[in-house]
């Protein structure tokens, strides 16, 4: 039996720089078969996660069907904070609190319904 440390895999200074810094560019780049290991949270091979390809698919749809429905602002005019918090999936330190109020064409299609 062979087990695969991916966390060690994953935060190996040698492999990457600052690994423990969250830095999603460092995933860009060419796209063949080679580099599809960078994506090691999905596991690799035979046990590979069966809902990756789903993941990939539903996410960009999730996130763009909340950005074209709502109208979104901050609850405050300051920067965002963007400072990691203690945690193995890189938590921000403070969340980001955010308004959202359905979009007039939304209203509309939700008042349709009833």
């Amino acid at each position: 039996m062979l087990l695969v440390n991916a966390w060690a895999i994953q935060n190996d200074p040698q492999l990457w720089d600052e690994p423990d810094k969250f830095k999603p560019e460092r995933f860009l780049g060419p796209e063949d078969e080679r580099d599809r290991f960078k994506f090691f949270p999905f596991g690799a091979g035979r046990r590979r996660c069966p809902g990756e390809g789903l993941a990939v698919r539903v996410v960009p749809l999730a996130t763009g069907s909340l950005i074209q429905c709502f109208d979104w602002e901050r609850e405050s005019e300051k920067m965002v904070d963007m400072s990691e918090g203690p945690g193995l999936s890189m938590p921000k330190a403070r969340p980001l609190i955010a308004k959202y109020r359905p979009r007039p064409a939304l209203m509309n299609l939700l008042s349709e319904l009833q």
